[in-house]
């Protein structure tokens, strides 16, 4: 079907051809066709770009030849031909001009302000991209508003002023999360996330760009995944994962050998030989390297074919083959000597163009002092109107002046209003600012929590009663698998709201990392490594006063072929209901994190479970919830109660009886904690 495809648009175009009306219905269908081959095979796309830039054109058809220019432009730059990209540019604008199209002009100088920021014509890009957003203002479409955005953060990128890019990606990104916009919000995160790896902010980068892989994947967008899994891979690399960065690089150049997109395999080449040479595994760089060369070669890229040969001269030195050594090191020299001459040639024709403007100038200048005779004729009869306007100017000002006094407490009363006014929209846009970003978090943590749907999966029934106190929540529960191993965690970090959200999304990716990546299958031993990544990276931010930061946690493993139950629990406990009985299974008493006392290892509790058996893990957030006819709390007991009471009951049920009675206590109260609490029945 995929490849009947094409071929049926080459027949439809055929056809339309000979026809003496524009069919815009079959011209669209193509170009959809055009934009899926562009994010897919993109030397499939060129075939029909050029059919529709020929159609167009016969046609005389505007819109049509502008919107094929701005493909052509986009396939250029994707297979990094960027003067060919410079060069088409003002067409696609002109003549999305012509045709008045304001979203297709818009789109016509963004690309040319990208184009141009690649080819370090800052001033020109950015200019262009005012231009862009003048006609998004004006259309009033926010997926324009949002490409204008995230364009200005692209340039302020190339110009290496990165807060600046963050400030403006952030913009876009904030549309994009009122808006429900999964793909801008995959897009942008994805490129916050290389801002901050540039200002070797990594655990930024890693949140944001992880955060868009996941999106990315979740839309299967290709392309996306694979210029994400680019910025990964470099952000490991820089902060000394050298393994992962390799794994990621891996994974990326399988996208971009899918995607036929040779420009992005030949740096990842590069990047992988790189990583190689750090880890002074010669042999495999220089596999990579040779790789990379005749790929660079094929897109005769000189900086590229340049840091190859860098590259390889490396290489070759450390291999003490120093006759290659000297080879590609001198083949370096002699290209960046070539290099130099075109960036020489480039400037020659940046000062003829300049001296063509100085000449325009020139001309403009000479009809200035002809206008100025002309002007001089007519100044005496400029003066006697200025008189005239100056007698009616005071006899105006006097009436102002009288009803000025007459007024002036009723301007008073609008003044204060009018302050009155300005503060009150200061504050609606500040609390509007933070809600955003609460949003976004809770974006982020709905993304990587696990549905009940995840939690049953692997169980005969499962509960989750999972009530943040605010938007976002400091607690959060996780499930994994690993062979016959099931692990199920429930976590209360320091703090709620916008802070315990952002602590639960660093555990959940550690977990992850440590459990999965890693292969640490023993609870204890998860534990402990948590808490030594937990404590490095809240020793890092000289704003961590608290020597209690961290979170408490339970971690329960099921060994699905023996049915035995391993647990480790920092500041918390687990209950284990068999035949109608409640069991409770402490964990150590100090948290995951800093502590004032002494770190000792955690303890691992082995149980043998039996089928229809549950299990509970809680927060402290139920337990400490105030209300009741006296105010008080509401206890582990009631707890313990409503778990004995329903031991018969499906986990629904008990769902049900847990809702009821927490609100029942509650009443009027406010909630004070987040409160999770997870069940398992095996």
């Amino acid at each position: 079907m995929k490849t009947f495809l094409p071929i049926l648009f080459i027949l439809a175009w055929k056809l339309i051809a000979s026809q003496s009306q524009i069919d815009t219905v079959a011209f669209n269908r193509t170009v959809k066709v055009i934009d899926h081959l562009l994010e897919t095979k993109v030397d499939s796309s060129y075939p029909f770009i050029k059919q529709n830039l020929n159609f167009s054109l016969k046609q005389k058809y505007a819109f049509g030849y502008a919107k094929s220019t701005l493909q052509l432009e986009r396939y250029f730059t994707l297979k990094g031909m960027n003067d060919s990209a410079l060069r088409i540019a003002p067409a696609a604008i002109k003549y999305a001009r012509t045709c008045k199209d304001t979203s297709l002009i818009t789109a016509s100088y963004l690309f040319y302000a990208r184009v141009l920021a690649d080819a370090s014509q800052f001033s020109n890009a950015l200019q262009q991209c005012l231009l862009a957003q003048r006609f998004a203002d004006n259309a009033k479409n926010y997926k324009l508003a949002v490409k204008v955005y995230h364009d200005l953060g692209y340039v302020y990128s190339n110009m290496n002023l990165h807060q600046q890019s963050i400030k403006y990606f952030k913009k876009g990104l904030a549309i994009s999360i009122t808006k429900n916009d999964t793909f801008n919000i995959a897009n942008i995160s994805a490129r916050i996330g290389g801002e901050y790896n540039y200002l070797s902010l990594y655990d930024s980068a890693l949140i944001y760009g992880l955060t868009g892989l996941k999106l990315f994947k979740l839309l299967k967008h290709k392309r996306g995944i694979g210029a994400t899994l680019v910025n990964l891979a470099g952000t490991y690399g820089q902060s000394g994962q050298i393994d992962r960065s390799i794994e990621t690089i891996k994974e990326a150049i399988i996208i971009r050998t899918e995607l036929g997109d040779n420009y992005a395999l030949t740096i990842l080449e590069n990047n992988l030989t790189e990583n190689y040479l750090e880890k002074k595994e010669y042999a495999l760089a220089l596999k990579c390297a040779k790789e990379a060369e005749e790929l660079c070669i094929k897109q005769n890229e000189k900086d590229l074919i340049n840091q190859n040969y860098v590259l390889q001269a490396s290489i070759y030195k450390h291999l003490k083959n120093f006759e290659m050594a000297y080879l590609y090191a001198n083949r370096s020299l002699i290209l960046k000597d070539s290099i130099y001459q075109n960036t020489n040639l480039r400037a020659i024709n940046e000062l003829q163009t300049k001296y063509e403007s100085d000449k325009k100038e020139k001309e403009i200048s000479l009809l200035q002092l002809e206008k100025k005779s002309i002007d001089e004729k007519t100044q005496a009869e400029r003066k006697r109107r200025n008189l005239l306007l100056f007698s009616v100017s005071v006899i105006t000002l006097l009436i102002a002046i009288f009803a000025f006094i007459l007024f002036r407490k009723f301007r008073e009363s609008d003044r204060q209003k009018l302050t009155i006014s300005n503060q009150k929209q200061l504050v609606d846009e500040k609390n509007k600012e933070i809600i955003d970003s609460i949003n976004y978090a809770l974006t982020i943590q709905k993304a990587v929590i696990p549905s009940v749907n995840d939690i049953k999966k692997d169980v005969k029934d499962a509960l989750v009663f999972f009530k943040p106190k605010d938007i976002v929540s400091g607690d959060f529960y996780w499930h994994t698998r690993v062979k016959d191993f099931l692990y199920y965690i429930v976590a209360d970090c320091t703090g709620h709201g916008v802070p315990g959200a952002f602590m639960s999304l660093m555990g959940i990716s550690y977990l992850g990392e440590i459990i999965n990546e890693k292969n640490i299958l023993n609870t204890q031993e998860i534990l402990e490594v948590l808490r030594e990544k937990v404590i490095n990276n809240l020793n890092k931010s000289s704003q961590t006063k608290d020597k209690r930061d961290g979170m408490d946690m339970v971690i329960m493993r099921i060994d699905l072929k023996t049915l035995t139950l391993q647990f480790s629990g920092a500041n918390n406990s687990i209950y284990i209901l068999h035949n109608e009985v409640l069991k409770e299974l402490k964990g150590n008493n100090m948290p995951v994190g800093l502590y004032t006392e002494k770190l000792l290892p955690f303890t691992v509790t082995e149980v043998q479970l039996f089928e229809g058996d549950k299990l509970f893990a809680f927060t402290d957030g139920l337990p400490d919830q105030f209300g009741g006819p006296k105010g008080k709390k509401f206890m582990y007991k009631q707890m313990e109660a409503i778990l004995s009471d329903n031991s018969n009951g499906s986990m629904q049920l008990l769902h049900s009886k847990i809702l009821e009675r927490f609100e029942q206590w509650q009443g009027a109260n406010e909630q004070v904690d987040d409160i999770t609490v997870l069940g398992i029945k095996v």
